[in-house]
């Protein structure tokens, strides 16, 4: 962390934020100490907690913080004056409450998550110290509530008063780098020799860039910028960014295939790839131009309607995805536009609302489950511990318990993190014997307690404003503010300030054990979990159990892939898993559509499909076991059977709609060789499996 402080090169915002902060958390010190409110510091440490350089999270934060905080209070008065004559039993409630809250905390993605990690361990911080006392519950939670509702105004008046910086320029600035990289990945993609995998990596960039801006969107009702109430919109305009990334991945593998097949692509498809380039990249939105490659792309289409071999499929669903290639860009652009304008037309928007919702993201039940059990475990463990040897600081190591348990849970491996946390915690209870023994005893006033603070909370401040530091920088500044609990009177009890730093290293530490033995999953596990979680939801949809919209669907397997990319670091040996998570979208959108279909072509076709639908969710289960797993010969063979006879249906709109997913699937379950689609082959093979259970995998 040394060389990490070292190397930083702060600038002039940095500074001005931890100036911002540093006199926000003085007067909400002021005011408590004025007031002669129960615990001042509280105030003054929750202005750090909150703190943000951009002034939307910051009230996010905050208001979420006060509806935390309230839901804690509350609990900790039902609670413990109660249970108090049952000790184990309170322990245990306290314990559950405070896993229960983290359990929920972790299935949210939203910054909305943060109120009920805080009414978890707000019960634990409320609670405890009142075991001695509780008539005192109802005072401490009313003090608490106080104090922090003060940090927390002091904070946000602060930050939208002096030099606010909005999240809305951010965001934009965010989604102009969108508007080149969908452009570049639209050239890269038209070219069938783009490397594969630079591609899968691009996409899979801006699939972890969309999950990470699914939050920053919602913290822009609280501010006053230009997109402020655009969050709606904004998010909306995610779900197209997500719906074209699995477009153009099918784009680049058919064009692809069609070179191999052909040996070149055919002229026209050039002309028509150039002028969509062309399109994309032109900084004007020329609804003319888009009918006009949309009349190029029918015309195309006509020419390769009536094809029945696989070079003409493939052309057939290569229209197809060019058609909605040019149509969600329109999308995109329409909504850009009319948010950056403040006038969305209310047909995309509702286009493209279902997909933008929380519920198309992925939710880790298992890791809830592991981050609630590891709270409960670590702060029943240390009551346990309190009960038994009647430790005066029992208290304080419950409630940091708790909290260790709970602030670092969003990690893969919140042990690194904790382990620092205990260093940054022991640090601060050296600075706070320094400003306790020999700066405060020379203090008279405020204005000198101000000016004896300054220098270390507003060089402690710059390191928050950046990643790398902030957990040093936080732990270093609340740690102090908690330790040396500043009050209208001077105290210098070192025994004090001793026990409860050392309660609080002794409930981080327990925290930290408890947290390697039940809740780190390795990475590679991790990846895996996402994966198969990807098959559970591939075999629904085969299966007809999934009854999700197809662009939630797509949406949510994107996100995944967004989720698997930033832990390739740590897990190289995963990159191909990386690779196949974008087939695999393909896959669950072609089967999705088979669905729909099956329900208007012949009796026959429908068996075949639905024999065809049971084998592949079949597969993906089998796959849980079998990681590796290569698909059934006996899969590729029904599929290819379903292509000759949908090649021969005589009804053109049945044909082409079912021809397009099944061409999608076939080329995705393997690229390695071309179906056969002569005439003879099909009526080879009209004569086996008619039944609708003959050739299904055991």
């Amino acid at each position: 962390m040394l060389g990490t402080i070292l190397s930083l090169r702060p600038k002039a915002s940095d500074w001005l934020f931890s100036v911002k902060t540093f006199a926000a958390s003085i007067l909400a010190l002021y005011i408590a100490l004025a007031f002669d409110f129960d615990r001042p510091v509280w105030a003054m440490a929750t202005v750090y907690i909150v703190a943000h350089p951009l002034s939307g999270v910051l009230a996010s934060k905050a208001i979420c913080r006060v509806l935390g905080t309230v839901l804690g209070a509350v609990a900790a008065v039902a609670f413990v004056p109660n249970l108090v004559s049952a000790p184990i039993l309170l322990s245990l409630v306290l314990a559950i409450w405070v896993g229960g809250c983290l359990f929920l905390s972790r299935l949210d993605r939203t910054p909305r998550s943060y109120v009920f990690m805080l009414a978890g361990y707000t019960a634990a911080i409320v609670g405890f110290p009142c075991v001695g006392d509780p008539t005192a519950v109802f005072a401490t939670a009313i003090a608490r509530f106080q104090e922090i509702s003060l940090g927390i105004v002091c904070a946000t008046v602060v930050s939208h008063t002096v030099f606010p910086r909005h999240i809305g320029p951010v965001i934009a600035a965010r989604i102009d780098g969108w508007m080149g990289d969908i452009a570049k990945l639209a050239d890269q993609s038209f070219d069938p020799q783009t490397d594969a995998e630079a591609l899968q990596n691009d996409r899979a960039r801006i699939a972890a860039d969309l999950g990470e801006l699914h939050g920053l969107a919602l913290h822009l009702g609280y501010e006053k910028s230009g997109f402020s109430g655009r969050t709606r919109q904004l998010q909306a305009l995610q779900s197209v960014v997500a719906a074209l990334l699995p477009v153009l991945y099918a784009i680049h593998d058919r064009l692809v295939a069609l070179k191999t097949e052909q040996g070149d692509l055919p002229d026209d498809v050039k002309g028509i790839l150039a002028g969509i380039s062309a399109h994309i990249a032109a900084p004007s939105h020329d609804r003319a131009r888009i009918w006009q490659l949309h009349r190029e792309i029918d015309a195309f289409a006509e020419r390769v309607a009536g094809s029945r071999d696989w070079a003409g499929l493939l052309q057939i669903n290569l229209a197809n995805r060019l058609h909605r290639l040019i149509d969600f860009h329109d999308d995109c652009r329409t909504l850009w536009d009319g948010i950056r304008a403040g006038d969305v037309p209310a047909d995309v928007l509702d286009r493209w609302q279902e997909s933008a919702r929380a519920g198309a993201l992925h939710r880790d039940y298992d890791a809830a489950f592991r981050s609630g059990l590891t709270a409960v475990i670590a702060t029943l463990i240390v009551c346990g511990f309190w009960i038994l040897s009647g430790w005066p600081s029992g208290a304080t190591a419950a409630m940091m318990a708790a909290v260790g348990s709970s602030i670092m849970s969003f990690l893969d491996n919140p042990v690194p993190a904790l382990k620092g946390f205990i260093r940054y915690t022991a640090l601060a209870v050296a600075v706070v014997l320094v400003y306790s023994l020999v700066i405060l005893p020379g203090i008279d006033g405020f204005a000198l307690l101000v000016m004896a603070f300054a220098p270390y909370f507003i060089l402690l401040g710059v390191l928050m404003a950046t990643p790398q530091t902030y957990g040093f920088g936080l732990a270093m500044l609340v740690n102090v503010v908690m330790i040396l609990n500043v009050d209208t009177a001077y105290s210098s009890d070192v025994s004090l300030l001793l026990g409860g730093g050392i309660a609080s290293l002794a409930g981080f530490g327990v925290a930290a054990i408890v947290t390697a033995f039940v809740r780190v999953v390795p990475v590679d596990s991790f990846i895996r979990g996402l994966v198969h979680a990807n098959w559970r939801d591939i075999a629904g949809i085969a299966r007809g159990t999934l009854n999700i919209a197809r662009m939630v669907m797509i949406r949510r397997l994107l996100d995944r892939q967004g989720l698997i990319l930033p832990r390739l670091a740590m897990a190289a040996s995963q990159r191909e898993t990386l690779i196949r998570v974008m087939p695999e979208v393909s896959i669950a959108a072609s089967l999705y559509d088979l669905r729909r279909i099956r329900l208007f072509v012949a009796p026959m076709i429908r068996a075949r499909l639905d024999v065809l639908l049971r084998n592949i969710a079949r597969h993906f289960e089998a796959r849980f076991d079998d990681f590796d797993r290569a698909p059934d010969p006996r899969i590729l063979s029904e599929v290819d059977n379903i292509l000759r006879l949908a090649s021969d249906m005589v009804d053109a709109t049945q044909r082409q709609k079912l021809l397009i997913p099944l061409v999608a699937l076939r080329r995705t379950l393997s690229k390695t060789d071309a179906p056969k689609l002569d005439r003879m082959a099909g009526q080879v093979a009209s004569t086996t499996s008619l039944s609708p259970r003959m050739g299904e995998i055991a």
